[in-house]
């Protein structure tokens, strides 16, 4: 028996990238995902087939995350064809080109990446129906740091600054629920370390010269964080490899 047999995941923005192979580890780890996505509806499904393939189970099922009504219908399907969801992962996002961004595409970037992450966090937790559970939400180490200014990524920056608080608050607000909130640094999940046993210590690619402090290392595409290995997480700010939580 794996670690994640017999619990439902939420994967948004899964259609490639991290977040796909985000999906195909907890799967491997026999949880039944949910593949979400919006831009790439045909990426979803693929993802998911590739799942059923490998012996996994999966579907995919597209909804914007920055609209309630289909944040809504995310998590009923989910229930519909899973049952109640156990974990959550919050990687819906759009990235533009910055900082020619128009008004339209930074309002658009904000509500998927920001307001979209509350929405999922916010369902989430109702859906968990006081049975606990977990929720991932994708930051970015470097807004912790007196670096965290990024020339011509002032957006995401923000966004991911935001991200980070509430993730904090949630956790803190949540926790007498029994239900954990932890964010984790997507970059820390390069394609080839992700079926690695542990991720090696790197240099910031986003910082050149700057060392990543590390004082542990997570295995795995974020498997742990979805997993009872860390559920003692729950009043100490943490920075190992990448995550931190409550």
């Amino acid at each position: 028996m794996t670690r994640l047999t017999g619990k439902t995941a939420v994967v948004t923005g899964a259609a490639n990238g991290p977040a796909a192979r985000i999906a195909a580890r907890l799967a491997a780890e026999g949880a039944a995902v949910v593949i979400n996505d919006t831009a790439d509806s045909d990426g979803a499904s693929r993802v998911a087939a590739d799942i059923v393939r490998c012996g996994g189970q999966a579907v995919a099922v597209e909804g914007d995350v920055s609209k309630s009504q289909d944040v809504k219908r995310i998590f009923r399907a989910t229930k519909e064809i899973f049952g109640r969801p156990d974990i959550v992962v919050n990687n819906a996002c759009i990235v533009r080109a910055e900082p020619q961004q128009a008004e339209a595409d930074a309002n658009r970037t904000f509500a998927v990446n920001v307001f979209g992450t509350f929405l999922m966090c916010q369902e989430a937790a109702r859906q968990f129906a006081g049975k606990g559970g977990i929720i991932i939400n994708m930051s970015a180490m470097a807004t912790a740091t007196p670096q965290a200014g990024v020339p011509d990524a002032e957006t995401q920056s923000t966004i991911r600054s935001a991200i980070d608080m509430l993730t904090l608050g949630l956790a803190r607000e949540f926790a007498e629920r029994g239900i954990r909130v932890v964010s984790i640094d997507p970059a820390d999940f390069e394609a080839e370390n992700l079926c690695s046993p542990d991720l090696p210590e790197k240099t910031d690619r986003r910082i050149p010269a700057l060392k990543s402090l590390r004082r542990g290392r997570l295995p795995g595409a974020g498997t742990p964080a979805a997993s009872d290995d860390i559920a003692f997480i729950r009043n100490e700010l943490v920075a190992s490899a990448g995550w931190r939580g409550w």
